[in-house]
């Protein structure tokens, strides 16, 4: 062999390379290496293409692998999951961020749907299925029949729980992104008070912590590993919505960060207005992926009231309220928690201000759906007539 050491030169690698692709009846490669030299190098071309997570990438890297002599073309992927990453926010203005899965959908091409989901407890999949999936999501056999864990006897502790808790957002030092301390003390007295009372959660990496935020991730992560330990710290997945997007655990949590914010001074000493926002937790893919993570408990902490300016958490908070797993804790956090394991905390009732601000959620929820059903209505006349015609 060529090279030092008798090592193989960079020329017979690419030799190697395609033989071994020109065998090969099936070809895995990401969409940009599905562009590399090697390629156009085959003695053949690619009568089939499939594109995994088709509706997180956007149009140009999709095209890549489509002109290796395609026939057929198979996109798959959930266009109501996250999208592709796109930094620019002008590109995002001008729809770069845009799938071809979703440009061909929005188009009318039809979209096969497999609804039928095996990961979540029907009490899980029950809200995501009627708010970003028209109510179409069917559970499969197994998680029907699947026994209840045993920390279900705390409704604490799943299938469903939403933990109302009044804290504040921050910006970290020296950073842009944001903190919410509270909801992350409530978080480490949740995980600890469940694992306490169930060890089998520490026997693998079952539990896993879910907030939109890198700040806050990183804040866990430090407070978790400081009270419990790097052996337990390691028994838990901490990450973002980014970085669970295709993943599950049996249980997880969701620190949601948005609240109330410190008052803060613009350069001449000025109090600013507080932002009545919720960024981009308010995107309803986000949303989504954050909350079909878990299998069997999928525990939201987070602040109602600050929430419920956006139409999806109303809906959320609303289901939550309507099942009785809506909970306001009273410090000090680890005592209450306790209690709430041992069933002696009730789910609170709602506040008349609460209820109006909820219906309102409902009434704006129907007038959508009439909506859809009207566009929906108008397509299929109008596909008709063209058929006529």
């Amino acid at each position: 062999g060529g090279g030092k050491g008798g090592g193989m030169s960079g020329m017979e690698r690419d030799r190697l390379r395609v033989a071994v692709l020109d065998e090969a009846h099936i070809v895995c490669a990401t969409l940009s290496f599905a562009g590399s030299g090697v390629f156009y190098r085959l003695n053949r071309k690619f009568d089939v293409v499939v594109v995994d997570e088709a509706a997180q990438c956007v149009e140009p890297s999709v095209l890549v692998p489509l002109v290796m002599g395609c026939r057929q073309a198979y996109f798959v992927g959930d266009p109501v999951q996250l999208p592709a990453t796109v930094i620019s926010t002008r590109a995002v203005e001008h729809g770069y961020d845009c799938s071809m899965f979703k440009r061909l959908q929005q188009a009318g091409y039809p979209v096969k749907v497999l609804n039928t989901q095996y990961r979540m407890h029907p009490e899980i999949s029950r809200f995501p299925s009627s708010e970003f999936y028209d109510g179409r999501l069917i559970d499969g056999d197994s998680v029907v029949r699947s026994p209840p864990p045993p920390w279900h006897a705390a409704a604490i502790f799943g299938p469903i729980a939403f933990i109302d808790i009044p804290g504040r957002e921050d910006v970290p030092k020296n950073g842009a992104s944001l903190i919410n301390r509270a909801e992350a003390k409530l978080v480490l007295c949740l995980f600890r008070q469940m694992t306490l009372r169930h060890p089998r959660l520490l026997t693998s990496p079952s539990v896993g912590i879910i907030s939109p935020y890198k700040a806050q991730v990183n804040y866990l992560r430090e407070k978790i590993d400081k009270a419990l330990g790097d052996e337990t710290a390691r028994m838990v997945d901490i990450n973002t919505i980014d970085g669970f997007q295709g993943r599950e655990k049996d249980v997880c949590i969701f620190s949601c960060v948005r609240g109330q914010r410190r008052d803060t001074e613009d350069k001449d000493g000025k109090k600013k207005k507080k932002s009545k926002g919720i960024g981009f937790v308010a995107d309803e893919r986000r949303i989504n992926v954050g909350i079909t993570r878990a299998k069997t408990s999928l525990i939201v902490v987070g602040n109602a009231q600050a929430l419920m300016v956006d139409e999806h958490w109303s809906n959320l908070i609303r289901s939550a309220l309507e099942r009785g797993r809506l909970f306001r804790p009273k410090a000090p956090y680890e005592q209450w928690i306790a209690s709430a394991a041992m069933g002696e905390v009730e789910p609170v009732q709602p506040t008349a201000e609460e209820i109006q601000v909820l219906e309102r959620a409902k009434m704006k929820r129907l007038a959508r759906e009439k909506a859809k059903e009207r566009k929906a209505a108008r397509a299929a006349a109008a596909a008709a007539a063209a058929e006529e015609a």
